[in-house]
């Protein structure tokens, strides 16, 4: 036994001194090197490198910096995005055992409410046609040819890179897949996940398309009063998160946030409460139509409640000391007061009311009663309303 262990450690030493082995481990690879260029004040982290037709990829550093290996010689197209930046890509022509450095790939900061999209044929050699197909949210149409033609944000007619810039989408997560013609076929190939996708939700790819951070939406009020002062008019949305006053002629800036349909709730102790919804889906000012508001006559109380405001909301109903606490039907049917059947504004009008001031609040669900997040004032536990 000993004089077996002992052969084959001399095989061993042998076999690791003649450098066998070593060279035997060694794979001949070719290194490109390169960088992707954002613009100034931006930050390149995240941004990712792909290799059409190649399972290689790399994230790119602080300093937009990356490295890619390949195990054979030849011409490679490299494609560079991130989920604050558009897709764009350069040509590189990579050798066996030596290191070339590729051309900077510029990138341009995303353009709020837009979408860039890329297909290759050397991701897919037999297609002659690509499409972009919309999975959430669908576009009309929900397929969209791309483009090889220099258009629609192609930078080189045939050259067998296919693009599709489309404007004005909803911003946020866009869901989508890609589709591909044969020559002579006209059944398309679909359900087919983008190889250079930004990212991928339930089973598609995705691409994010950017808000502004800041958005405005604008108008004027006016009522059927005469000689108003109207920097009385207290506007809010989001539960009164954010809130400002219109200028004495009914002119207002409001700032907003998010990324859809929000409402400017208008209220003063002179003119009854409207909701006005405001759609940032597409848009980063908003000109909201002018507003009317109608004064508060003797005895009227009107009181609306946002339902998005709320995370759940069945059979809303009001109670208040002037319904000896007795809980009120809110409608969203046109009417009792309600202007618009179905938009999620709940609203109920009551006449007959005592003048003075009044405790109310909002019962949302059976058992969850809340106060109006709109209120003209309120105590701890109650909104309270002025009566005329």
């Amino acid at each position: 036994m000993k004089k077996i262990i002992l052969l084959l450690a001399l095989i061993v030493v042998a076999f690791t001194s003649t450098g066998c082995v070593q060279e035997a481990l060694v794979i001949p690879v070719a290194t490109v090197s390169g960088k992707v260029v954002v613009p100034a004040g931006k930050v390149p982290t995240g941004i990712k490198v792909t290799v059409a037709g190649e399972s290689t990829s790399s994230y790119v550093n602080e300093k937009g910096e990356y490295s890619l290996e390949f195990r054979r010689s030849g011409r490679f197209l490299l494609i560079a995005r991130g989920r604050e930046f558009d897709v764009n890509y350069v040509w590189v022509d990579a050798e066996i055992e030596k290191t070339v450095s590729a051309a900077d790939i510029n990138v341009d900061e995303k353009i709020v409410g837009e979408g860039l999209w890329i297909a290759t044929i050397v991701d897919f050699p037999t297609a002659t046609k690509f499409r972009v197909t919309s999975v959430s949210p669908l576009w009309s149409p929900e397929l969209q040819e791309m483009f090889d033609d220099g258009t629609h944000g192609d930078k080189l007619a045939n050259d067998g890179i296919f693009t599709l810039r489309l404007t004005n989408l909803k911003t946020g997560s866009q869901q989508y897949s890609l589709q591909y013609l044969e020559e002579g076929s006209e059944t398309p190939k679909t359900g087919i996940k983008d190889p250079h996708r930004e990212g991928e939700r339930n089973g598609y790819s995705e691409l994010i398309i950017p808000e502004s951070t800041v958005k405005l939406a604008r108008g004027q009020v006016t009522s059927d009063l005469t000689g108003i002062n109207y920097s009385e008019v207290k506007l809010s949305t989001k539960k009164g998160s954010r809130t400002i006053f219109c200028d004495s002629d009914g002119v207002y800036s409001m700032p907003m946030e998010g990324n859809g349909r929000e409402y400017l709730v208008f209220r003063s102790a002179n003119l009854h409460i409207r909701a006005i919804p405001v759609d940032l889906t597409t848009v980063t000012v908003y000109d909201v139509p002018t507003t009317t508001l109608s004064s508060k006559k003797s005895g009227e109380v009107k009181l609306i409640m946002v339902k998005s405001d709320f995370a759940e909301v069945t059979n809303p109903v009001v109670v208040a000391d002037f319904t000896n606490w007795q809980p009120q039907q809110m409608y969203d049917d046109a009417t009792n007061g309600d202007e618009v059947a179905g938009d999620g504004v709940y609203t109920r009008l009551f006449t007959g009311i005592a003048p003075g001031y009044h405790k109310y609040a909002f019962n949302i669900t059976d058992t969850s009663q809340v106060k109006d997040p709109y209120q003209e004032s309120g105590d701890s536990e109650y909104s309270i309303i002025l009566v005329k």
